[in-house]
């Protein structure tokens, strides 16, 4: 594990102290906002499940999509497959044998429980977004003297 200077964990626990709402949903995304695997326990799922909500898509079309975000979210069949199974396995989506392709591609849509999954993801969601803009805005300003 990488360890991070002092300036560097001090200015997280301080973001996340300084603006971190009481309801920060715990149950759902743990209370070390910042140290714990924030793309596949966190941001992925909402992001897959967003992207899955504005259009059906295949596995490989959601990695392309998701490689369209500037690659902040490297990606590749590694994570999103298992991670297409679990949503899936859930419910919150469903995957169906494409009748245009002869590849056997699965389309995947999102469900009714998967669309109010991601409402209440969303609303629980904005709290753990500001801490980590927050943070890295704290990160950016001691690393480069910036600020926005």
């Amino acid at each position: 594990m990488a360890s991070r200077s002092r300036p560097a964990v001090a200015a997280s626990e301080e973001a996340a102290a300084g603006s971190q709402a009481p309801d920060f949903p715990t149950q759902l995304w743990g209370d070390r906002v910042f140290t714990g695997e924030v793309k596949t326990k966190t941001v992925f799922p909402a992001l897959v499940l967003q992207l899955l909500q504005a259009q059906p898509d295949s596995g490989y079309g959601l990695m392309q999509r998701i490689a369209t975000l500037g690659g902040i979210f490297p990606v590749n069949p590694n994570t999103i497959y298992p991670l297409l199974r679990r949503l899936e396995e859930r419910g919150f989506i469903r995957g169906e044998l494409d009748p245009s392709t002869k590849r056997g591609t699965m389309l995947y849509r999102i469900t009714d429980p998967g669309a109010e999954r991601l409402e209440r993801i969303k609303a629980n969601f904005k709290p753990y977004l500001t801490n980590l803009i927050a943070a890295l805005q704290t990160l950016r300003r001691d690393l480069y003297g910036e600020s926005s």
